[in-house]
C-alpha cells in the first residue's frame, strides 16, 4: 500500500492529552448491554452454581481485565495459560481454597492439569475463574473426565459490542494511546466501523499512527482515511484539512 509522508513527522505536543494509568477495578470498565450481565455473574462468585466458572468472550472484549479486576476484589491471582501449564503440582494443589483465574483457559495444553485444579477447587472453598475465546465444550481433554467437567461448566459470555460499547470503548482505547476523541468522531464512527473489539483496537491503534505520522489531530478527516485504509478502498496519506 502506498504511502505518502507528509514533511511533518513530529506530533506537537498539544495533540495528545495524559491520562491516568487504567485501573484493573470493575468501576473502571466500559458497561453496556453487551457485557453487563456476564460481569454481574463475575462480581458474585457466591451465586456461582458451582465454584467454577467460564467466562467466554471474544478476542480484544476485555477477558484479561477483567480476570485481574476480579483477581483484585477477592485478593487472588491471575494465572497465563502457560503458566498455569508449567505450574508444580504443590503449587496446584495450593490453590483449593483460594480465588484462582486462568487467563485464556481454552489455550492450556490437553492434560490432567486443569481436571485436577477443577476438582481441588470443587472440593475445597476456593473458586476458579476460567476465561476463554470459545466455550469449553469445544476445548480439548485428555481424558473422559475432564471432558464431561468442561460439558458441564456454567458459562458467563460477552457479547459483540453494542453501540455504547462501541463509543465506550472508543474513548477507553483512546486514552491508553494518550489520544482524545472529540464527539464528532465519535458520532462519525459509530455506523461505520465494524462491530468487533478487535476492529476498535485496531482503529485506535492506526489513528495513533496518523496522529504521529501526519502532526494532525484525531478529526473526522484523518479517522476517514483510517478506516479508507483499514478496508482497503483508500490510501494511506495526508488527511485533508
Amino acid at each position: 500500500m502506498t504511502k505518502q509522508i507528509p514533511e511533518t513527522t513530529g506530533v506537537s505536543s498539544q495533540l495528545r492529552f495524559g491520562f491516568p494509568a487504567a485501573s484493573l477495578g470493575f468501576a473502571d470498565l466500559v458497561v453496556s448491554p453487551s457485557n453487563e450481565s456476564a460481569l454481574r455473574i463475575v462480581q458474585r462468585p457466591e451465586n456461582w452454581p458451582t465454584p467454577v466458572l467460564c467466562l467466554v468472550g471474544a478476542p480484544k472484549s476485555g477477558l484479561s481485565t477483567i480476570a485481574h479486576a476480579w483477581a483484585r476484589k477477592f485478593g487472588g491471582d491471575v494465572l497465563e495459560a502457560a503458566r498455569f501449564a508449567s505450574a508444580k503440582a504443590r503449587d496446584v494443589d495450593a490453590r483449593a481454597a483460594g480465588f484462582t483465574a486462568i487467563d485464556g483457559a481454552d489455550r492450556v495444553p490437553a492434560g490432567d492439569r486443569l481436571l485436577t485444579l477443577i476438582n481441588l477447587v470443587t472440593a475445597g472453598s476456593g473458586r476458579l475463574l476460567l476465561t476463554a475465546n470459545i466455550a469449553p465444550p469445544q476445548w480439548q481433554a485428555a481424558s473422559a473426565d475432564l471432558k464431561s467437567r468442561l460439558n458441564s461448566m456454567p458459562v458467563a459470555e460477552i457479547d459483540p459490542p453494542d453501540e455504547a460499547m462501541l463509543c465506550g470503548r472508543l474513548e477507553a482505547a483512546a486514552a491508553r494511546h494518550f489520544l482524545k476523541l472529540e464527539e464528532d468522531v465519535v458520532k462519525y464512527l459509530v455506523p461505520r466501523l465494524d462491530l468487533s473489539y478487535e476492529a476498535i483496537e485496531l482503529f485506535i491503534e492506526r489513528l495513533s499512527d496518523g496522529v504521529t505520522e501526519f502532526g494532525r489531530p484525531p478529526t473526522v478527516p484523518l479517522a476517514k482515511v483510517v478506516l479508507d485504509e483499514m478496508d482497503g478502498s483508500g490510501r494511506w496519506q495526508m488527511p485533508p484539512p
